[in-house]
């Protein structure tokens, strides 16, 4: 596997749901595989990380190390991480990269999740070494993990109430942009949109329509999160080669979606909806 994959293990935005109507593009909540011949990179750890650690343990027994990049400490991509197999695993080491912000404690973030009264697996459950990385939201950095991989960074402070972070998976020719749970403040800023700018492809929050978004009586503005539009016009001004449509509203069955997609290809023809479990090549 001398190429770079990614893999989307969970699609949902806000909640799983467990339904016929969402069966084609997958009902657990935000988690991507990135994937070498050598290097596992997952972002974020939604319910979809559970089935992935299942693929490492049957199907990359030779992968040992692997990197965690989390967005933001919402539980939807967290609550998968008690699930994860390689934890309870002594033979891995796990690096946990995350958005240092002032006020959350790191260790009550993530590992109250394996605790009782959540869960009776308690930290003692945890065999993997691990080794937390703290990532500075005020300075855009990259983060090696070979000389083929590299990972750059930015903070977007919209997401409320601790804002969100972006990444972009790079290789020598090509890059991916991981932008979910991102909202503009009127409109998207400069600096965002410069990071996006050019990636082969972006992989972008679209959990609702205009008309949910801008609604009169319950508007989901404000939530932190895109519209279908936002996510459109987005990747036209970023330049983008390839668009999948991400954290999928949780009550849109997959019908509507594929109806949405058909409107949205009138305006970007190569987008996409982010399918579970489908694997794609950077």
């Amino acid at each position: 596997m001398s190429k770079t994959f990614f893999t989307f293990y969970g699609v949902r935005g806000s909640y799983p749901v467990a339904d016929e109507s969402v069966k084609k593009y997958g009902g657990n909540t935000t988690s991507l595989l990135i994937e070498t011949e050598n290097d596992i990179v997952i972002l974020d750890a939604g319910t979809g990380i559970i089935k992935l650690g299942e693929y490492l343990k049957n199907s990359r027994k030779d992968i040992r190390e692997i990197n965690i990049f989390i967005t933001h400490f919402h539980l939807d991509h967290l609550m998968g991480l008690s699930f994860f197999y390689p934890l309870s695993d002594e033979k891995y080491k796990i690096k946990i990269h995350y958005p240092k912000i002032d006020g959350i404690d790191i260790n009550s973030a993530l590992f109250n999740l394996f605790e009782p009264p959540y869960s009776p697996i308690g930290k003692d459950g945890i065999l993997a070494d691990i080794e937390l990385i703290a990532l500075d939201i005020d300075k855009n950095n990259e983060i090696i993990i070979n000389d083929n991989l590299k990972i750059d960074y930015f903070y977007d402070p919209i997401h409320p109430i601790h804002g969100v972070m972006l990444y972009k998976i790079k290789t020598i020719k090509k890059s991916l942009v991981f932008a979910t749970d991102i909202e503009p403040k009127g409109k998207f800023t400069d600096e965002l949109k410069s990071f996006i700018k050019g990636a082969n492809i972006l992989i972008h929050d679209a959990q609702y329509l205009d008309e949910d978004y801008y609604d009169k009586d319950t508007p989901t503005k404000g939530y932190g999160h895109s519209t279908f539009t936002m996510a459109i016009n987005n990747a036209i001004e970023a330049d983008v080669e390839k668009l999948y449509l991400f954290h999928h509203n949780p009550v849109y069955s997959d019908s509507k979606l594929e109806n949405i997609l058909k409107d949205v290809r009138k305006k970007f023809k190569n987008s996409f909806l982010a399918e579970e479990y489908k694997k794609d090549i950077l």
